[in-house]
């Protein structure tokens, strides 16, 4: 297969993985996206193989280093920023449990991307090339996972104030105190 016939192929299956998402996020099913991005992604890295031709030599991936070592720190300083504006706008204006969801969100999104970038890149640079790195790849899924598994923990509202009959009712333990504001009415 020559690069040409791949990026057209390539082309092709974003576009329909495109129809396939948006149509069946339309009808409410959520497993057909996760199933065709599966499948896209299987059927990418299978053509893929198949060309002849150099698809990307060292400086593109010099250049990929660089744009995302970049965007990593922009993100970062952003998630950051937008952060403690959100603690702000909390503590200084209103106490509602969804700004502090955001604060958090932005809080361990962050801090699950700078760690994903600290554990590839100690991969990269000491164990690229020996035969355990399926092991760190492993030890690193599980790592990931614990933190997604308590940032829901967290991020769950279990303990929160929600507004039930036009008044402020205690949900748990929250930490915060009942907030000032009028309950809105649902």
């Amino acid at each position: 297969m020559t690069l040409k016939q791949f990026k057209v192929l390539k082309l092709t299956i974003v576009v329909i993985l495109a129809v396939a998402v948006s149509v069946a996020v339309s009808y409410g099913n959520l497993i057909i996206p996760v199933v065709a991005m599966a499948l896209a992604i299987a059927l990418m890295f299978y053509f893929r193989g198949k060309v002849k031709e150099i698809i990307a030599d060292e400086r593109d991936y010099q250049i990929g280093g660089r744009a995302a070592g970049l965007t990593i720190q922009v993100y970062a300083w952003l998630a950051v920023i937008v952060m403690f504006l959100f603690m702000a706008y909390y503590y200084e204006i209103s106490p509602l449990p969804e700004t502090m969801a955001v604060v958090m969100a932005l809080a361990y999104s962050t801090c699950v991307l700078l760690l994903l970038y600290t554990l590839f890149f100690r991969y990269y640079n000491k164990v690229a090339f020996l035969e355990k790195k399926f092991i760190y790849v492993i030890v690193a899924f599980i790592v990931l996972l614990l933190v997604i598994v308590a940032g829901l923990r967290l991020l769950s509202g279990e303990d929160s104030w929600m507004c039930q009959g036009g008044q402020w009712v205690e949900h748990g333990q929250p930490s915060a105190s009942m907030p000032t504001t009028a309950c809105p009415n649902n």
